[in-house]
């Protein structure tokens, strides 16, 4: 019998930080004269993905 428990990695948000801008929704690039700032395309600025690891639902299933 199968069983859902709750994604330990994502603490069951269903969503990680985003390692491409560590969470802050910017990337920052070094301009001519001061930083050039940028939304994170990955994450679309939200700083969070989606956890893979339970694909965004925040429960894993176990098969008994």
């Amino acid at each position: 019998m199968a069983h859902h428990e709750i994604c330990a990695r994502c603490e069951g948000s269903g969503q990680i930080g985003c390692p491409d801008c560590r969470g802050t929704g910017i990337i920052t690039h070094p301009g001519d004269f001061e930083e050039e700032r940028r939304t994170c395309p990955a994450c679309k600025g939200t700083g969070k993905n989606r956890c893979h690891a339970c694909s965004g639902t925040g429960t894993v299933k176990f098969d008994s």
